[in-house]
């Protein structure tokens, strides 16, 4: 069973995803699957310096992370392309990992969930809340950057209100870590149950 774990930057998907590991899931983080598929001497990034220029490298011929950055997501046109090249990667790499263990449950954490159309792929989809303000400060503290470079990425997403339309289930993580727990158990309970019954 796959299912899709997204929301907001800094919403704290990963630490919901870490929630369901202790359950019994196994966890694909694609921002993880992300950064290894451009490392140096992949295919990954040679299609990123033929479409964006040998100027995205580092001294040490590594991808510059923060100057690509912010580059590419002050401007829509450049999202798509980078995305063109990165998400049938990722698709692919985690379509393997799925293969490896075809009775395992699956939490697939990924902020663009919907934008790449990684939830057709799913079983269901799961969106993690949080209070915009608490999620800014958040991902400030967790990466060391600026509200301004957080908020050029959420420009690039679907609104989240849009995002909890689109999902299965949504646990709010704007409480305590218990209540984020509670919900985690209700929704596991309820997918390792349908699938017992099937």
């Amino acid at each position: 069973m796959k299912i899709g774990v997204t929301g907001i930057f800094a919403s704290g998907k990963g630490t919901v995803c870490a929630m369901f590991e202790e359950l019994g899931a196994r966890v694909i983080d694609t921002d993880i699957i992300a950064r290894d598929i451009v490392e140096p001497g992949t295919e990954g990034l040679k299609m990123l310096v033929g479409e964006f220029g040998p100027e995205i490298l580092g001294t040490d011929g590594s991808l510059d992370r923060r100057g690509f950055a912010g580059l590419v997501f002050k401007n829509p046109e450049l999202v798509k392309r980078l995305n063109a090249i990165t998400h049938p990667l990722i698709l692919k790499k985690a379509s393997e990992i799925f293969e490896s263990a075809p009775g395992a449950v699956f939490m697939v954490n990924t902020p663009l969930l919907f934008e790449s159309g990684f939830d057709r792929f799913m079983d269901k989809n799961i969106v993690v809340t949080a209070a915009t303000e608490q999620a800014l400060e958040r991902g400030a503290l967790r990466d060391r950057i600026s509200r301004e470079e957080i908020q050029d990425r959420l420009n690039n997403q679907i609104s989240l209100n849009e995002k909890i339309k689109r999902a299965d289930y949504v646990i709010d993580n704007s409480g305590g870590l218990e209540n984020t727990r509670r919900q985690v158990v209700e929704i596991w309970n309820t997918l390792t149950n349908s699938t017992r019954t099937e």
